[in-house]
């Protein structure tokens, strides 16, 4: 798959505000990407950069921005440009900002950069400590920024990739791939181009197996036709010898002939299987009661200032609850609160009586926290022996977990300390789930991880055979796996389904702004596709020309001409490889 393997979207109302051509950026020996072509931006583009963790995504930004010189190419941009980093990267200088939240840093940076009247604005994880007020808020500055300026940022929050992009550029395997539209446009191409990947390798497969068959069965016959038939006299056999050598060599052709088609037999690389994880029920105990946990009367504090006021509510077995609100609403402390509890219950207390409220447990829940600061990590120990120091389960269900993490064989053996941030959260992560706990509880348990992980963790957060209650800000992996919210509001607590919860968000923006120009330019990417792409009936005269082909091959007719045949192989060939 080449960076080109998508036709660029074009603003048509948008001039062109940056190329550049084949770009390339190393750290040491190390190539991040190369592009083998060249990469625009239009006014009205909103460019969503993605790839996972290390592969040079803040790297190719600061290129583009002219913050850094490539190892290879150029750039040429036509307008001033404006970069954020992230908030993370930025040293607080200034007293009031000391003073200020994570979320109102970002608002405030992202609003001067707004307003500074630059053609092209990058920004670096732009949603860094916002909430979802604060998510919301910036996809229509994004939108309305567009209107005069172009936008590439570089995102795991796959909501608003999905609102705001009218362009993905996907950094993977050292290469800069194009899509066109936004989050879930992106997924449904990358989905067809790995069922196209399969069908290739299946082909192949099958096209190598039926020449290696044929190449045996020929072989076969070239050492029956070599030996004549019994009961002949030696005279008769002294005759018969050259037309039985002239049949074997004829055989033998044909074996080299096949043998040197499986030599030119374009290889197709086996396509990656996610190994799937099977929890074992029997190392998560379930929760007998018909409440994993029961809360009543709660007030929390935070300082001077009252977070929740007499709250209750109850979470039954195997409910996965989310818990919604803005920053500084509560929601760490309501986790915080309940890990103390339950600690004071493991310690013999039944029914816990927490200040202003009581907190009861059911006798057979077994909890694990995961906490943002990771305090469970021992950090001299390996990834593989952290998890397994508290695991129910044998190393190859660890490994496979550690696997769907993208923590993958070495990676698995290094010491915590030498992890980045997102390695560790995997890390924390696949111990509580290894683990005999039956209710988590989850604090963010998104912070630093990309896309693909996000994705995987979804898919274990629906597999796990226990009871989940998790604080996030990530609005796709909410909506996915919760089963029921508990919404944070003026110190109260409001529980519903997440069906109810849906019904109640606001109408988002339409994919990509839903702007005419980008409906327009699909509408005319799909006409083209349709033009181009080969229609059912001539796919199935190309398989029943090819099967036909395949037959005569293995076993050439009389009066066959082996190189005609050799020529068809070849055409028919490229004809499939363009279906």
């Amino acid at each position: 798959m080449t960076n080109n393997h998508i036709a660029q979207f074009k603003n048509k109302s948008g001039h062109l505000v940056l190329e550049a051509h084949q770009l390339a950026a190393y750290v040491a020996d190390r190539r991040l990407f190369r592009t083998d072509g060249s990469l625009r931006i239009y006014a009205g583009d909103r460019i969503g950069l993605i790839g996972a963790n290390g592969v040079g995504k803040t790297t190719l930004q600061r290129i583009l921005a002219g913050m850094v010189e490539p190892d290879e190419g150029n750039v040429v941009c036509n307008v001033v440009t404006s970069f954020v980093p992230q908030l993370d990267d930025v040293r607080e200088e200034e007293a009031e900002e000391v003073t200020l939240s994570g979320g109102e840093r970002t608002k405030r940076r992202l609003n001067e950069a707004m307003n500074a009247g630059a053609g092209l604005l990058m920004l670096d994880e732009p949603t860094s400590h916002l909430d979802v007020d604060g998510m919301e808020w910036l996809e229509d500055q994004m939108i309305e920024y567009s209107r005069t300026g172009a936008l590439l940022f570089i995102s795991h929050d796959r909501t608003l990739l999905n609102h705001v992009a009218t362009r993905i550029w996907e950094v993977e395997n050292e290469q800069i791939h194009v899509f066109t539209g936004g989050y879930e446009d992106y997924r449904r191409e990358k989905e067809r181009l790995r069922l196209e990947h399969q069908r290739s390798y299946d082909n192949y497969v099958a096209e190598r197996g039926r020449l290696q068959e044929a190449i045996v069965e020929k072989k076969e016959q070239a050492s029956k036709v070599s030996r004549p038939k019994k009961g002949l006299t030696s005279k008769e056999m002294r005759l018969a010898r050259p037309h039985f050598n002239r049949k074997q060599a004829k055989v033998e052709k044909t074996v080299k002939a096949i043998e040197k088609r499986l030599d030119q037999l374009e290889v197709v690389e086996k396509p990656f299987e996610q190994v799937q994880v099977l929890f074992n029920a029997e190392c998560h105990a379930p929760i007998r009661s018909k409440q994993a946990v029961e809360v009543q009367g709660l007030t929390l504090r935070a300082g001077d200032r009252e977070l929740l006021q007499s709250s209750s509510f109850s979470i039954r077995p195997n409910m996965r609850v989310a818990l919604v609100g803005s920053n500084g609403a509560g929601k760490t402390t309501l986790l915080r609160r309940l890990v103390e509890a339950y600690e004071l219950r493991t310690a013999g207390e039944r029914d816990v009586a927490m200040g202003e409220g009581r907190i009861r447990f059911s006798p057979s829940a077994r909890m694990a926290y995961f906490d943002q600061k990771l305090y469970a990590l021992d950090l001299q120990a390996s990834v593989l022996d952290n998890v397994l120091k508290s695991s129910a389960y044998d190393q190859t269900m660890v490994r496979t977990v550690l696997a769907r993490l993208r923590l993958r064989r070495d990676e698995a053996l290094k010491p915590v300390w030498q992890l980045s941030g997102g390695e560790k959260v995997k890390t924390q992560l696949a111990k509580l789930f290894m683990s005999e706990a039956n209710m988590l509880l989850l604090d963010e348990p998104t912070n630093y991880l990309d896309i693909d992980t996000r994705e995987e963790l979804e898919r274990v957060l629906l597999e796990y055979p226990g009871t989940i209650l998790f604080a996030t800000h990530d609005r796709m992996l909410l909506d996915r796996t919760a089963t029921h919210t508990i919404v944070f509001r003026d110190g109260e607590l409001e529980w519903m389904t997440i069906e109810a919860y849906r019904e109640r968000q606001r109408p988002r923006p339409a994919e990509a702004g839903g702007s005419s120009e980008f409906v327009l330019a699909q509408e005319a990417l799909k006409n083209e596709q349709s033009l181009t792409s080969m229609s059912a009936e001539e796919r199935l005269k190309l398989d029943l020309e090819w099967a036909d082909l395949m037959g005569r091959l293995s076993a050439p007719r009389k009066g066959d001409n082996i190189e005609e045949l050799e020529r068809q192989y070849t055409e028919l060939l490229k004809r499939r490889k363009q279906q």
